[in-house]
This record gives structure tokens, C-alpha cells and sequence, in this order.
């Protein structure tokens, strides 16, 4: 039986940045979003913080099950935070995690790399990052790297779904720009593993090379759009 949203137990949710006019804007977008969208599961603000030490004493005692982090603190960077909690063992099942930055150039391999579910950019519509939110929060185990909107989402899926493509794979599409050492470090697999879920893109798309892979991941919205 599926269960009505509004039944459903809230995401908490953790929002650490040292700008107070950020935190009180997100705070504004959640409880905006609980009136304008009363079906869908809502999102409540369990804590904030303003810098990594403040952080790292809340989180244990409020467990969110999403932490939006700044990247840049003035304690520490975020992925810091982030690899501090992972390695203390706290998995993605029980706690997503988002890096929020305002740099244009966001080193996005360290993000992964320290545990985060992805990143989300501070230039990002409020409709996006709540988006990010509910949906690591829904499916901690995959990866949000691209801004899409919720259509794009949607087509998204759609695709992967009738491609038969698995979660695992899905992140793989979404790193198809890393180089193959960076792609298996990051989602910590082999790199064996990594060629074994390759050859079952090529076979599942009914393609034979990873620029193939690339141009539909690109299609669908999985990866932003390069010029070469």
C-alpha cells in the first residue's frame, strides 16, 4: 500500500553555513514549500550551524536524515565535515549529505570523494535545492551532481527505467566525464567492477563506446552539456 505523503514522516533536515541570511533563506523555501506543496513529503529544519565544530557537537544529537553543508566554512571545509562523519560510520542509508557552494569552479571530485551525495550550487532556484533534497533523501545511494529540473528528473528515470539501467550504473552515467581511476575511487569500487558495469551500459543502450554512453547520458540530462 502506498502511503499518502502527508502521513508520511518528515525529512529532517540539518543546514550548516556561516551566512545567516542563507540559513534563514532555506529555512524561508522549507516552509514556504510546506504550504505550497502540502502532497508531498515534507521537510522540517531539525538545526543549524555556522561552522564545522558547531556541526559536528549538533549533528549526533538532531541525526537529519539530509545535511546540507557549505563547502567553505571558516573552521573548515566542508568535505571535511563530511569525511568525519563518514569515517565515525555514519552510512549514506542513514544520513544524505549535500555540499552547498558558491564557486563556480566547485571541486567536485573532493565532494564525492569525502562521502557527500552530491553538490548543490548557491545560484541554484530554491525549487532545485529542495528538489535535492527530497530526492537524496529518498534515494540515499545516488548520486545528485546536475541541476535538473524536475521534468528533466522525470524523463530522466523514464529513460533509465525502460534502458533498465540500475542505480549503480546511473551513477557511473553521471561521472562519464572522470577518468576511469577517478570514477571507481570516488563510488569506491574496482576498477573491474567499473569495466564489468560499463560493458552492461554498452549492452543495455545497445551501443559499443563511452562516448556513446555520453551523448545519451548527456541527452537525458545526467551530464551537462560540453562543448569539444
Amino acid at each position: 500500500m502506498i502511503q499518502d505523503p502527508i502521513t508520511q514522516d518528515p525529512i529532517t533536515l540539518c543546514i550548516v553555513d556561516d551566512h545567516e541570511l542563507i540559513r534563514f533563506a532555506m529555512e524561508s523555501w522549507i516552509q514556504q514549500d510546506l504550504q505550497t506543496h502540502s502532497a508531498l513529503r515534507p521537510i522540517h529544519v531539525v538545526g543549524t550551524a555556522e561552522n564545522g565544530a558547531e556541526a559536528l557537537e549538533l549533528i549526533p544529537r538532531v541525526q537529519p536524515k539530509v545535511l546540507l553543508v557549505d563547502f567553505q566554512l571558516p573552521d573548515m571545509l566542508g568535505s571535511e565535515i563530511i569525511s568525519r562523519l563518514r569515517a565515525g560510520g555514519l552510512e549514506k542509508s542513514a544520513m544524505s549529505i549535500l555540499a552547498l557552494t558558491g564557486m563556480d569552479n566547485a571541486p567536485i571530485k573532493d565532494i564525492l570523494a569525502s562521502g557527500a551525495n552530491g553538490y548543490l550550487s548557491k545560484s541554484e532556484s530554491s525549487t532545485s535545492i529542495i528538489q535535492a533534497i527530497r530526492h537524496t533523501a529518498e534515494k540515499p545511494h545516488e548520486l545528485w551532481l546536475n541541476p535538473a529540473e524536475a521534468k528533466k528528473m522525470v524523463n530522466a528515470d523514464r529513460a533509465l527505467s525502460m534502458a533498465g539501467i540500475t542505480p549503480a550504473e546511473k551513477n557511473i552515467l553521471k561521472m562519464l566525464l572522470f577518468a576511469n581511476e577517478e570514477i571507481a575511487e570516488t563510488l569506491d569500487i574496482s576498477r573491474g567492477t567499473l569495466k564489468s558495469h560499463l560493458n552492461s551500459i554498452y549492452q543495455k543502450l545497445g551501443i559499443n563506446s563511452r562516448e556513446e554512453a555520453e551523448e545519451f547520458a548527456t541527452k537525458i540530462g545526467l551530464l551537462p552539456k560540453v562543448l569539444r
